[in-house]
């Protein structure tokens, strides 16, 4: 049993932990390449190795039970550096439960390791919900963590009270510790750890500040860190990251050579098929080219996955009113979209920062919808300044779509979608030769008010009502007022 500055096949922990956390591709070979084959699968810290490459690999999950291994079949020091590797990842992977019982081993035998195992109960804390207790051990982190004369270990503190701030909402205090952690890593060469930090400031960028420039700029450095560091999986991060700032800013080109790069590799295009943001690309750029089955069947398939958030629900069920749109079918259209509005009503308690943003873009599209279909007020009402805080959308809807220049760039992805498919309703809808006054009357028509009233509301006269409605009757070819009805909303008069 390793404790201290003992070796395994010349391998002291200490430069285990630092191969590890570095996890560079030729340093992890290298330092495996010391055990024999028959310890590659015995020794805790061969296992610990394994792991890591696992990790950088992309086999997130293998690399976990790996490490879960290892920690089981050793104990005193070298178990301390197995659970410092351990714990991030299940916390990572939201198996909170895990990561609890793995904290109940630490010994805090290993001084350099206290802040880190400081910081990630903070995380733990800020996950479970426990803001007061999650502040509290992030401050005792980063005061011991500074003290360290580690500089990988500092990095990892900072890194880790970045995210458990980002998880209490501390939106501003988690982009200063990243960008932190970040400078760190690069200052070391730590390729790997500096993407992990650029991924938090790529999320925070989009979707808190929502500014598509500086969202870019991280996930490229994102990318390239990852690239530089031999992470597989975090460079196909950030290319999605890439990916979805680009589909949202309706950016067709580069949209077409991301996934290109993404689709290059069959493992990372199964991979990233099953994620609901590349699922959502997908819909958008069948949409661009006017493929609307297409975009109908992505969306269906994507909808029908157990694992959706109510926002994300709520953005299929948006994009499924435009595509009922496109198809002339109002009716559909419209429940649709008002199920939308349903899902995105306010929030109750704490969100996922792309929840938030799912929901505001579900609920804008549902308001846009409902305006093209002529139910302006209900759509007008849904843009409140809590989805709309500058009320930027309400002047750009009108019954013909959305006023794509001058949306803003995370949006105007959805913008051009809407557009196509209300360009595709007009010139795929029957022509029924109604002029714009007899389409006013005919709108008014559900209401079920008497020709009177109805020519008194309207400020016509009576017989002037009664000649329009006759031609209505006439060109839609029915004989009553349901008829008409129907016979409109089967023609996709809104």
């Amino acid at each position: 049993m390793l404790n201290g500055h003992e070796q395994d096949h010349g391998l002291t922990l200490e430069r285990f932990y630092e191969i590890a956390i570095e996890a560079r591709p030729a340093a992890v070979d290298a330092a495996l390449a010391r055990f024999p084959a028959s310890a590659r699968i015995r020794s805790p810290i061969a296992i610990g190795l394994r792991a890591m490459k696992a990790v950088t690999g992309g086999d997130l999950p293998g690399g976990i039970a790996l490490l879960k291994r290892a920690v089981a079949h050793c104990d005193g020091q070298a178990r301390e550096y197995l659970l410092e590797l351990l714990i991030p990842l299940l916390l990572a992977t939201n198996a909170l439960a895990d990561a609890e019982d793995a904290l109940a081993l630490v010994e805090d035998t290993v001084p350099e390791l206290i802040p880190a195992f400081a910081a990630s109960r903070a995380l733990l804390a800020a996950r479970q919900g426990d803001d007061n207790t999650s502040s509290l051990w992030a401050t005792e982190a980063l005061m011991t963590g500074r003290a360290v004369d580690q500089p990988m270990i500092v990095g990892r503190v900072l890194q880790r009270a970045a995210v458990a701030a980002f998880y209490r909402e501390d939106f501003a205090e988690a982009q200063d510790r990243a960008l932190e952690a970040a400078r760190c890593y690069e200052r070391l060469e730590s390729h790997r750890n500096a993407a992990a930090c650029y991924s938090i400031l790529c999320i925070i960028a989009q979707d808190w500040i929502g500014d598509p420039d500086v969202a870019r700029y991280h996930a490229r450095r994102m990318t390239m860190s990852a690239h530089l560091g031999g992470d597989v999986s975090l460079e196909n991060w950030g290319l999605l990251a890439q990916l979805d700032i680009a589909a949202e800013a309706g950016d067709t080109r580069r949209v077409a050579s991301l996934r290109g790069r993404l689709a290059a590799n069959p493992m990372n295009e199964q991979y990233y098929r099953e994620r609901f943001t590349y699922g959502i690309i997908d819909v958008l750029a069948h949409g661009w080219e006017g493929h609307f089955d297409l975009a109908r069947v992505s969306l269906n398939s994507l909808r029908n996955k157990d694992d959706l958030s109510l926002s994300e629900r709520a953005l299929c069920d948006g994009l499924l009113a435009i595509i009922a749109l496109s198809n002339g079918n109002a009716d559909l259209a419209r429940r649709l979209a008002r199920r939308t509005l349903s899902q995105t009503s306010e929030r109750s308690g704490k969100e996922p920062l792309f929840d938030s943003r799912r929901r505001r873009i579900a609920r804008i599209l549902g308001a846009a919808v409902c305006i093209i279909l002529r139910d302006t007020v209900r759509g007008r009402r849904a843009l409140t300044r809590s989805i709309d805080p500058e009320q930027r959308f309400a002047p750009l809807i009108d019954a013909s779509g959305m006023d794509e220049e001058r949306t803003p760039a995370l949006m105007r992805g959805y913008a051009k979608f809407l557009n196509r498919a209300c360009a595709i309703a007009n010139t795929a809808r029957p022509s029924h030769g109604l002029t714009e006054a007899e389409l006013e009357v005919l709108r008014a028509l559900p209401a079920g008010m008497t020709l009177a009233t109805l020519a008194a509301s309207l400020g016509k006269s009576r017989k002037t009502v009664e000649r329009q409605v006759g031609n209505i009757y006439a060109k839609l070819h029915v004989g009553n007022r349901a008829q008409a009805i129907l016979r409109a909303r089967e023609l996709g008069i809104p």
